[in-house]
């Protein structure tokens, strides 16, 4: 009978032995896949941080290399603007020059004096050649230089198809750089000064679409009508584009 108790108790042991060797392994396997599955999911953190540094580090590099690019290209363009300046103030001191000398009285070898048709001759062609310059200058979207050039073109002349022609350029300078309101006065300057300028047709029209922007109705409609009232403005693109416009007005 002891012996059968004995043999039952040794049983009993290897049983709970088995069991908890079994339960110890399961847990350490537990254990090491947590860990793995641990490590694992650190390693895909890390590779994702080092992945963020590294297109940081590239979206930086690559903002150096943009802003170098667009600080080079902003100091080239004050180069070429000052050199605009330059030249059209070299032109305006020989305009100047000219005026200035108009009455003077010059001795050549034999004695003869320069003639006022001689200096007018010279005036006309520095200012023929500032306005071309300054409609190049425009044309290349240089509007401050092109302003400038036209504007001095305008104060020496004050009068004639030059003069006309350089203040409606300097309307079209402002309005093309976005300065509305100094377009809208020099135009409205020309229409009084010049009443009677070719111009007159373009800038009515121009003066209707800037009022139109600004929801002014009754004077988009007055400078419809004036233009359409203008005798020589009969045969101009802007004439027939009011005509189909101003009917659609209410």
């Amino acid at each position: 009978m002891k012996a059968l108790f004995l043999l039952i108790s040794f049983m009993l042991c290897l049983l709970l032995y088995s069991c908890s060797s079994r339960m110890i392994k399961e847990v350490k396997e537990a254990s090491d896949s947590s860990a793995a599955s641990i490590n694992n999911r650190i390693d895909s953190l890390m590779r994702a941080v080092d992945s963020l540094k590294f297109e940081q580090a590239k979206n930086a590099s690559r903002l150096k290399a943009d802003f170098a690019e667009l600080n080079s290209k902003i100091n080239e363009q004050n180069d070429k603007s000052e050199s605009r300046m330059e030249e059209v103030s070299f032109r305006l001191e020989r305009i100047l020059g000219v005026v200035q000398n108009k009455s003077a009285v010059t001795k050549s070898a034999t004695g003869s004096k320069v003639s006022d048709e001689s200096v007018a001759n010279e005036k006309n062609s520095e200012m023929e050649a500032l306005y071309n310059a300054s409609r190049s200058d425009y044309l290349k979207g240089e509007y401050a230089v092109a302003y400038n050039g036209f504007k001095q073109i305008y104060d020496m002349l004050k009068n004639g198809e030059l003069a006309e022609n350089s203040l409606y350029w300097m309307g079209m300078c402002m309005l093309d750089a976005g300065k509305r309101g100094n377009a809208e006065t020099l135009f409205k300057s020309l229409l009084e000064k010049f009443p009677q300028s070719i111009k007159v047709c373009s800038v009515d029209f121009k003066l209707a679409g800037m009022a139109e922007e600004a929801k002014k109705v009754s004077e988009q409609k007055a400078y419809l009508q004036k233009l359409l009232g203008t005798e020589h403005c009969a045969a101009s693109n802007e004439f027939q584009r009011a005509a189909d416009i101003l009917p659609t007005l209410n």
